[in-house]
């Protein structure tokens, strides 16, 4: 694991950051979230129905995801790796100087999306609130898959 350990000053923090990048080099590596699911939670119902709830619960997570990055300063996120399995937050300024919260594309009218800087002692505070958000999101939603997939199965069974 790529921790925040990249400075002695860092590493004296102990805080745990992880860092991912999408080039195997590991160039320009960035704060990250890994929030991908190895195994989900067993659930008696048939292939199609866990695959509806899945797909439910992965899309409302990410919906939700966008809206606390906004909620804790950030623009947005977006995803990262094979197996979209890490969550990136960004900032993105217009030309003005005014926070995106909508990805319009980038360019020097648009502005760039710029990664949180963890060296920096309050974007990294801020960084680590919005992991922990993150986390219990993540938790949520394999909660409201496993409800989703029971709910389903109980409704094909009335019919």
């Amino acid at each position: 694991m790529n921790t925040l350990g990249r400075s002695k000053a860092a590493a004296a923090r102990h805080v745990d950051i992880q860092f991912h990048s999408d080039n195997m080099m590991e160039t320009h590596s960035h704060p990250a979230i890994n929030v991908k699911v190895q195994r989900a939670p067993e659930v008696d119902a048939p292939d199609d129905i866990r695959a509806a709830a899945w797909d439910e619960a992965v899309e409302r997570f990410w919906q939700s995801a966008g809206i606390i990055a906004v909620e804790h300063g950030y623009s947005g996120v977006f995803s990262e790796g094979r197996s979209i399995g890490w969550l990136v937050p960004y900032t993105q300024r217009d030309a003005a100087g005014k926070l995106a919260t909508e990805w319009t594309g980038q360019g020097p009218d648009k502005g760039y999306a710029v990664y949180p800087d963890v060296e920096d002692k309050t974007e990294r505070r801020q960084f680590i609130r919005f992991r922990a958000a993150i986390e219990s999101l993540l938790r949520d939603s394999l909660v409201y898959y496993v409800e989703t997939a029971r709910e389903l199965t109980a409704e094909s069974q009335v019919q």
